[in-house]
């Protein structure tokens, strides 16, 4: 009995991340948008991504199979990124017994919004192996300092 009481009276501590009601509403709209991207636009795909928040930067991986470098582009305004990326495969329509073709153009796209605390001068992105590694050093923060007002 006294044990069930104890465990009663402890609180459980929830803490809450401003980010997260952001990373659901994306998600939520991502969804709802892939059905009519496939729809609409069989040759655009939207990356697998995963974003990760380190110490002192934020890493945002996107996959981006058989996309060479040169045909990425990368834009940073209004807090978001902009990853964008087109391969044309230069193939005829016709020819060599294909029934139907669908890697001859491809195209990615994907916004993702970006936090306040991120240097945007900083930001830097690197490609290997099919997966884009952009990185966003977060600012410097001056120390916070405690200090009594007067009184008039």
């Amino acid at each position: 009995m006294n044990r069930r009481r104890r465990d009663m009276n402890m609180v459980p501590v929830d803490y809450w991340n401003p980010f997260s009601i952001l990373r659901e509403m994306e998600r939520a709209f991502d969804s709802f948008r892939m059905g009519f991207d496939d729809a609409m636009y069989p040759s655009a795909r939207m990356p697998i991504m995963d974003i990760r928040d380190e110490k002192k930067q934020y890493v945002v991986e996107a996959e981006l199979p058989g996309v060479a470098r040169e045909d990425v582009e990368i834009e940073v305004g209004d807090d978001v990124i902009y990853l964008e990326a087109q391969t044309e495969k230069g193939v005829e329509e016709k020819g060599e017994g294909y029934i139907r073709r669908e890697r001859g153009h491809m195209s990615f796209y994907r916004r993702v919004p970006i936090p306040e605390d991120v240097d945007q001068e900083k930001i830097g992105a690197k490609l290997e192996n099919g997966v884009l590694t952009v990185i966003l050093p977060k600012r410097e923060q001056a120390a916070k300092k405690k200090r009594k007002i007067g009184i008039k």
